[in-house]
């Protein structure tokens, strides 16, 4: 890491070796029997990562439960609602707010004519799912390592070179290469293959800020200050970039609260710019009184190459589950 001392670094490489064996004595239990895998009663199909973040998990996720509803379908999703401060097991709805429910689970919702269920305890969700809103499988959104439930198809996105790559905290993996064996379904994102399991993030809009969509050819040639509290600001940044705009980024952390302070910076920052530009994600997160006329949301979608194959797959697990209620 760029800027890091020699005593750091030995430091990151000592945790980085006891998080290692955590997470292999920690999948030791599960994989023996100690540790139980809960069935639901209803299919289950996981969307993860061993990365940490930024891989399209959440895009992924509402790829695929718009085409299953398209195809008759009735899925719900569940996920745990990161940062949510509300208790139990939560029916999402579009009025939440992000402080609630968490970023990712909101924006679903808005999104989504999809039930969105934010639930710590995914096999209590899942369970909800099943027995409230009468869904046909249940969509785990970042559910591999979740290993408590039990899951029917496990699809794990990779946006990088994971056989290169290092643990937490001295890398960026959750887990090592290794537990890749875990998958069903590997989907290569943001270019790290070029086979056939592929998917890629599109941007297809801008958002404004009463909500009406903009044609992106208004970036071309724009000055504008890439804001964002993501995983990778930088691959963000070069979308803005290929759109024709020149861009000067802030970024925050991920899943950043933004302050009143942190709308000053912004504010400061854009000084000169002809557009403030940040993600939808993000866009949750910020007080709708602050987002004034030069702001805007880029909308990205998932554009996955294997749909056919997933879907396929799917269907087969829902018609075998024999809990359809489609016909």
């Amino acid at each position: 890491m760029p800027g890091s001392t020699p005593s750091s670094s030995v430091m990151r490489k000592a945790l980085s070796r006891v998080y290692g064996y955590v997470i292999a004595a920690r999948n030791l239990c599960y994989d023996t029997g100690l540790f139980t895998i809960h069935r639901t009663g209803i299919p289950v199909v996981s969307i993860g990562n061993i990365e940490a973040g930024g891989t399209g998990k959440t895009p992924m996720t509402i790829a695929l439960a718009r085409e299953l509803s398209s195809r008759g379908l009735k899925p719900a999703i569940v996920t745990r609602g990161y940062r949510g401060r509300l208790k139990g097991v939560v029916l999402v709805r579009p009025d939440h707010q992000a402080c609630e429910v968490g970023d990712e689970a909101l924006l679903m919702a808005r999104i989504l004519r999809v039930p969105v269920i934010k639930a710590p305890d995914r096999v209590r969700g899942a369970i909800f799912a099943r027995d409230e809103l009468s869904s046909d499988l249940v969509l785990l959104d970042d559910g591999f390592q979740h290993r408590r439930i039990h899951r029917d198809l496990d699809i794990v996105l990779v946006a990088g070179d994971v056989g290169s790559d290092a643990l937490l905290p001295l890398g960026r993996l959750r887990e090592p290469a290794a537990s890749l064996a875990r998958a069903d379904l590997v989907v290569h994102t943001k270019g790290a293959g070029s086979s056939e399991m592929s998917a890629e993030l599109v941007p297809c809009s801008l958002i404004g800020p009463s909500g009406a969509e903009e044609d992106l050819t208004s970036l071309s040639g724009r000055h504008v200050l890439a804001v964002s509290g993501i995983a990778r600001p930088g691959h963000f940044a070069g979308m803005l970039k290929d759109l024709g705009a020149r861009v000067d980024v802030l970024a925050f952390p991920d899943h950043h609260g933004f302050t009143r302070r942190d709308m000053e910076t912004i504010s400061a920052r854009s000084q000169g710019k002809d557009l403030i530009v940040t993600t939808e994600k993000d866009l949750v997160r910020l007080d709708p009184s602050q987002i004034k006329g030069t702001w805007r949301a880029l909308r990205i979608e998932m554009r996955v190459k294997c749909m056919e194959t997933i879907v396929r797959e799917i269907e087969s697990i829902v018609r075998k589950s024999g809990i359809s209620r489609q016909g």
